[in-house]
């Protein structure tokens, strides 16, 4: 029970913190990362980022509903896959 506690109290507290951000800033999501850009590319450049850079490059945009509800099955599959094993 604390492990999906601890995950949906990380999930508020992020968007919490985003919704913080976008209000001190008065930067939407997109536009914090339109702004944010050429910093970003001038990292990449460096090479010295590839995990970085493969994220920025590969990666997909998944909207929050959906980043939840994924990171939620992952949680509870470890806890299913935990409760499943014979007691050591």
């Amino acid at each position: 029970m604390e492990t999906v506690s601890a995950y949906f109290t990380g999930a508020i507290r992020r968007e919490i913190a985003n919704l913080r951000a976008e209000r001190a800033t008065g930067l939407s999501e997109r536009d914090w990362q339109r702004a944010s850009g050429p910093h970003v590319m001038r990292m990449l450049a460096t090479g010295r980022f590839p995990s970085l850079a493969k994220f920025v490059h590969d990666g997909t945009e998944v909207d929050a509903e959906v980043s939840f509800a994924v990171g939620l099955d992952w949680v509870l599959d470890a806890v299913a896959a935990k409760l499943a094993r014979p007691p050591a």
